[in-house]
């Protein structure tokens, strides 16, 4: 979905991460909230960008908090040029009564794991974000998200895919 610049402050700012193996298979974590979806639970890392943090920065500490993957075992690819948007549901809005959002606006990065599994640590904050993790191939990543982050999951995987392809 595009978005009306001035309606920016509306969308959460936010970052998302797309780690691929050297399969170039992507990383898809099962949420620890799975229970409340009522369709696909599992998803790309993510997260907000706090105040003073450049999007990248971002990205490197959601990576870690969600993850525990570091500079010493992944490598960064890319970096989406544009923004992505999506809009809450009413049940997410209902959700977060005092949030200003009514949707999410992301930043996205492809990484390359450079370790192995073994380096992946989904308990490196008082919350855990997922409770597993699985690889998927690029073409069933969209399919396998709540249905309102369907379509941009869809553009970012069109997005990153000629540069996989050429890795």
């Amino acid at each position: 979905m595009d978005c009306i610049p001035d309606k920016n402050h509306l969308y959460r700012p936010n970052v998302g991460i797309m780690i691929i193996n050297t399969n170039k298979k992507v990383w898809m974590g099962l949420r620890s909230d799975a229970d409340k979806y009522t369709d696909c639970a599992t998803q790309m890392p993510q997260g907000g960008i706090d105040k003073g943090e450049t999007p990248i920065q971002a990205a490197w500490r959601e990576m870690y908090e969600e993850t525990g993957l570091t500079d010493k075992t992944v490598k960064l690819i890319a970096e989406s040029d544009a923004w992505f948007y999506y809009d809450f549901p009413d049940y997410v809005i209902k959700r977060m009564p005092t949030s200003p959002y009514i949707g999410q606006r992301q930043k996205w990065f492809l990484f390359l794991l450079t370790g192995t599994d073994v380096d992946i640590n989904l308990h490196t904050c008082q919350y855990d974000e997922f409770s597993s993790f699985s690889w998927m191939d690029l073409e069933q990543v969209p399919n396998n998200v709540v249905d309102f982050k369907q379509d941009v999951y869809r553009r970012v995987c069109a997005y990153f895919k000629p540069i996989i392809d050429d890795l």
